[in-house]
């Protein structure tokens, strides 16, 4: 399963730079290509939203996440889960336009 973080719960959203701050998780079943949009836990946070939201994901058995960026402490943290991070270009302003070069299907 992956994530994108996305500032909206809709296909239309636009995409999040900011990995920890994200509203929402555009979650993608990798099988099914089912999409559904998952509150970010850690997005009220003062401190800690990125560790949050990585322990949220891993507890959610997500594989890969797309983010715009990702902090120092939250790349460590998602490389020692064996959490694939892709960076989003910034070409991709919204969800909608991401999706249509990414294949949720797995082979």
């Amino acid at each position: 399963m992956k994530a994108i973080t996305v500032k909206e719960d809709n296909i239309n959203s636009p995409i999040q730079d900011c990995f920890g701050k994200t509203k929402f998780f555009c979650f993608i079943d990798d099988d099914s290509g089912k999409i559904e949009f998952i509150p970010n836990p850690g997005y009220d946070l003062l401190k800690h939203s990125g560790k949050k939201a990585v322990e949220f994901l891993h507890s959610k058995g997500i594989s890969a996440v797309m983010s715009g960026n990702y902090g120092i402490t939250v790349k460590k943290l998602l490389d020692k889960l064996n959490i694939q991070t892709i960076i989003i270009p910034s070409m991709y302003e919204n969800l909608s336009q991401l999706l249509k070069i990414i294949k949720p299907f797995s082979s």
